[in-house]
């Protein structure tokens, strides 16, 4: 692929795109696809290299019809290569149901120690099918109102299922948070040459607030830049979400903005 992508949390997404799927230059667009899951919203999409304007709602949708043929996929995500956040004139997706997704992606080549460090909170690698499934369980426990657990956990089950191939392959690994000997938080941090990405940090809503997620992001990320040969960390959040915050207090620094739009159909998943 020629063009280079401007943005950083697109250009990291497509590392697990590339590990388990493809991610191909058609010109206007880039096709990234998902093997393991053809219906995880964000790993099969179109990204375009400019805005959307009055007018490509039907071509953008075509041009997703004949990316992807399977039946039974049913969603359509587009995003755009704007690490300004250019939103682009959206009028016409949002008109369609599509949802607007604006996310901040943040960076650090060091660590900080945060104020809120819980010393009683134990940081490691896991590897058991226990942990890894007790991890699903804090997903779910996180997750929100737009899907329902039942789908949030097929979700999540299916997610894991290949982040534990791609650990198995040597290209990251998952880190728990152990209170009292309980795995109450997690993340994965996956890497791609000097650059690496984290991904589903979490906590269990009963566990909040107690500086467990500003422990585990520490303490992985610190453990990345010493032992996995990578020198840039990339985080990416939701804009409206607290996380970000904790993510700063760790020493990252937000830099750029992710955004796209997507549609599912809900009766699929009732």
């Amino acid at each position: 692929m020629n063009y280079k992508i401007k943005s950083l949390g697109y250009r990291t997404d497509f590392i697990f795109n590339r590990l388990d799927g493809s991610v191909r230059d058609k010109g206007e667009y880039i096709v990234a696809t998902t093997t393991s899951n053809p219906n995880y919203f964000w790993g099969n999409l179109l990204l375009y290299k400019q805005p959307p304007k009055q007018g490509d709602f039907s071509i953008w949708k075509s041009d997703f019809l004949a990316e992807f043929t399977n039946p039974d996929i049913y969603h359509m995500t587009f995003a755009w290569d704007s690490p300004e956040g250019v939103e682009g004139d959206c009028s016409e997706f949002l008109a369609q149901g599509f949802k607007l997704e604006k996310s901040v992606v943040l960076t650090t080549e060091n660590v900080i120690k945060p104020t809120k460090y819980n010393h009683n909170v134990l940081i490691r690698p896991i590897s058991s099918q226990e942990d890894f499934d007790r991890c699903v369980d804090i997903q779910v426990s996180c997750s929100d109102q737009y899907l329902s657990k039942d789908s949030w956990r097929d979700f999540y089950s299916k997610s894991m299922k290949q982040y534990k191939k791609l650990i198995g392959q040597g290209h990251g690994k998952w880190f728990g948070a152990f209170l009292d000997g309980e795995l109450v938080g997690s993340l994965g941090i996956f890497t791609d040459q000097d650059i690496a990405r984290f991904q589903i940090v979490s906590t269990h809503k009963d566990f909040q607030r107690r500086g467990v997620c500003s422990t585990l992001v520490f303490d992985a990320a610190k453990y990345a830049l010493d032992n996995m040969g990578v020198k840039t960390l990339v985080m990416v959040a939701d804009e409206e979400y607290h996380a970000a915050k904790i993510y700063e207090s760790v020493g990252f620094t937000p830099k750029q903005e992710q955004i796209g739009v997507c549609f599912w159909d809900k009766s699929k998943l009732e």
